[in-house]
């Protein structure tokens, strides 16, 4: 089969934004201003029905999380044939991570809403639009030694190239802070391959959860193994192999760990850590 290959001159440059913050801080008009300065034709999914700018919102069915599932999904692939809208604005993805958690029974309501939350990303990416992700201030990413933010988080940030974090300042206004922006020019200019760094060593044994440091390599791996040994050692158990493929595994099934991720960990756990 012969490759097919992206030719960057002809295809539009669409612009993946997210701007967060507390409540009342001015996201929805942040949002709206943006649109007004860049020239583009917004149309709003509000989830949490707080947006009250002059952009156009589209009606949504949210009466059950499958019904917000289909309609969401649905409202997406309908703007995706509209020449009206070039820009969708996602107002609530805090609130909507909510809404699609199914009402199934154990860990498989953290799989229903997964699988429908890649499914409604998917959508987005497929429908040539401007992106623009509204949601709180837990939209942030977060990488400490104690915690780190859930994948869907992990995966709104992965997918933007601007971040504003809104707020009110001391003179009561309305103001906001670029936490990240980098032109696709930028991004282009940046994307040649750089020599590799010289890999970390691994700890040997997990002794303390604090001898897990992250590398330069892996630091979603590093910090996930970071986050399984802290739970492990609250939990009272000592930190050898067989305890910590448990955890891994309790983790994968409660939706805290991509599944993507699991073998990865079995692998860095039976070479690093002590015990069978």
């Amino acid at each position: 089969m012969a490759l097919k290959f992206k030719n960057r001159a002809t295809e539009p440059r669409l612009k993946k934004v997210l701007v967060y913050g507390m409540d009342g801080s001015g996201k929805s008009t942040f949002a709206e201003q943006y649109c007004r300065e860049h020239g583009l034709n917004p149309v709003c999914i509000d989830i949490d029905d707080t947006n009250y700018t002059n952009v156009p919102i589209v009606e949504v069915n949210l009466t059950t999380d499958l019904t917000t599932y289909n309609t969401v999904k649905g409202v997406i692939q309908e703007i995706s044939k509209s020449k009206e809208f070039d820009t969708i604005i996602l107002d609530g993805v805090t609130s909507l991570l909510e809404l699609l958690t199914s009402k199934a029974k154990g860990m498989a309501a953290y799989s229903d809403r997964s699988k429908r939350w890649n499914d409604i990303l998917r959508a987005l990416l497929v429908s040539k639009k401007n992106i623009i992700f509204v949601g709180q201030i837990d939209m942030e990413l977060i990488y400490t030694p104690d915690a780190q933010s859930s994948k869907a988080v992990i995966k709104v940030n992965s997918m933007v190239n601007e971040k504003y974090y809104t707020f009110i300042n001391e003179k009561g206004e309305y103001s906001h802070d670029v936490k990240k922006f980098r032109t696709l020019d930028e991004l282009e200019a940046t994307a040649k391959p750089e020599p590799k760094p010289k890999k970390a060593p691994k700890p040997k044994g997990f002794e303390t959860a604090d001898e897990i440091e992250p590398t330069d390599e892996q630091p979603v791996l590093d910090n996930y193994m970071k986050t399984v040994a802290i739970k492990v050692i609250q939990a009272g158990d000592k930190l050898n192999k067989i305890n910590m493929r448990k955890k891994v595994f309790e983790m994968v099934q409660l939706g805290e760990i991509d599944s993507s991720m699991k073998e990865e960990l079995y692998k860095y756990i039976n070479e690093n850590c002590p015990g069978e």
